[in-house]
């Protein structure tokens, strides 16, 4: 039986202790300002990863994927328990459906979505097959080609910084990202 994401998301946050509660917002403010260019609630921020790694198994990224979420979550301090739950957590017992900021076609939320599934495949590299797969689901995100391409490249090269350790581009390319979730959706 599928339950929703923020279900599933809400029980286990429902179940933490507050020092560990508090330490994760925090970390997930800086995570989200870093990944998205602004700050997400931890909810948010948990939704989105279990969304990004449903979509990366399904869309057979998932060899990076592991890789890059345990990277990243380190890197801004989450706590352990919360980086095992979402390694941890089935994607495929969820409703990716549901969240609670809707994933409108071609919308911010999509934008955000398709580079985290791209972010984390390109950990392991994303080779031509890769890149007609994160075609495909740009195309199914409502995302034209064009930003489709934009986003894949700069996902690469902020992996690339990140794995290098390049703390000033990382920060340009933070700002780059949100620039490029905020252009306006294009036919093209």
């Amino acid at each position: 039986m599928e339950i929703s994401i923020v279900e599933s998301t809400h029980r286990f946050l429902a179940g933490l202790d507050h020092d560990t509660l508090r330490a994760a917002e925090l970390s997930a403010r800086a995570c989200s300002r870093q990944a998205v260019g602004c700050e997400l609630a931890l909810q948010e921020v948990l939704e989105l990863l279990v969304s990004a790694k449903a979509l990366a198994v399904g869309d057979d990224f998932a060899r990076g994927e592991a890789q890059g979420l345990r990277m990243w979550l380190t890197r801004f301090a989450m706590p352990l328990v919360i980086q095992r739950h979402l390694l941890d957590v089935d994607p495929g017992s969820l409703d990716l459906e549901e969240l609670s900021t809707p994933v409108v076609p071609g919308g911010l939320q999509a934008r955000r979505l398709f580079w985290l599934v791209v972010s984390l495949a390109s950990f392991e590299g994303l080779r031509q097959g890769a890149r007609t797969r994160a075609e495909g689901l740009a195309q199914r995100l409502g995302i034209s080609p064009s930003l489709g391409r934009v986003l894949v490249e700069e996902a690469q090269i902020s992996v690339s910084a990140l794995l290098q350790g390049d703390e000033p581009l990382l920060r340009r390319l933070s700002e780059l990202r949100a620039a490029i979730f905020l252009l306006a959706p294009d036919a093209g």
